[in-house]
Formats: C-alpha cells, sequence, structure tokens
C-alpha cells in the first residue's frame, strides 16, 4: 500500500499478531507468570528505493523489527500495556528511518480465567524532522 504525502511516496510495512512472551502487568500474579502480548504494527516509510533496486540493504528488515519489539517488551517487563507500545515506538524510530507507526498491543488475559481480551489501541503520528 502506498500513498502520496508532501510529494514523497509513503508505503507501509504491516505485521500483524506478533506475539511476544513476557511478564506484564500490576498485580502480584501477573508478575509472577509469563502472558502473551499481541502486537500488530504498520510502519509508514518511503520504500522508492527498495521497490527500484530489490536490494535488501533498501528496505526495513522485517525479522529485525519483530526482534527489536520483542527483546524490548521482555526486556522492561512492562506493568502496563501503554508503556510497552511506548517503549517499541521509541526503539523503531530511534532504529528505522520511519515515518509513523501505528500500533496496537493486547493482553489476551485480563484476569486469571477471564477469557476476553483487553485491546489498546493507540496510534501515534510523528513526522520526522
Amino acid at each position: 500500500m502506498s500513498k502520496s504525502v508532501k510529494g514523497n511516496n509513503v508505503d507501509a510495512i504491516i505485521i500483524e499478531g506478533l506475539k511476544v512472551e513476557t511478564v506484564v502487568g500490576c498485580f502480584n500474579w501477573e508478575r509472577q507468570i509469563i502472558q502473551p502480548l499481541m502486537l500488530d504494527m504498520i510502519i509508514q516509510t518511503d520504500l522508492e528505493q527498495a521497490s527500484n533496486s530489490d536490494d535488501l540493504d533498501h528496505t526495513l528488515n522485517y525479522a529485525e523489527i519483530c526482534e527489536i519489539a520483542a527483546k524490548v517488551i521482555q526486556d522492561a517487563k512492562p506493568e502496563l500495556i501503554e508503556h510497552a507500545a511506548k517503549l517499541v515506538i521509541n526503539a523503531l524510530f530511534s532504529t528505522f528511518p520511519v515515518e509513523r507507526i501505528y500500533r496496537d498491543v493486547r493482553v489476551s488475559q485480563i484476569y486469571e480465567g477471564a477469557s476476553d481480551i483487553q485491546r489498546l489501541v493507540i496510534a501515534r503520528e510523528v513526522t520526522k524532522v
């Protein structure tokens, strides 16, 4: 998918369903277990050079994006998924030449025995200076 923004081509890399096993939560019982977080990300960047060159060095490395996102969350063991989402955003912006990132972080267990899904959708638009 691609669109024009201020005369530049902006493409999107979409990563859906990245499962990160980590300690997350505020309650004592949550701090004692590993829970799955599910991440969806839409990363907007200019992929014109990669589409013309067919060279891996000219695109974002999808595997590295996933590794960074997972490592940042696992290392932090956040209490809040809002904080987990912010950590991922900061890490990706500091590592890659991206224009915007939209992310969705979900934790699949909100209380022992509960099967409902708590969902946090945060969209953040940051334009590179």
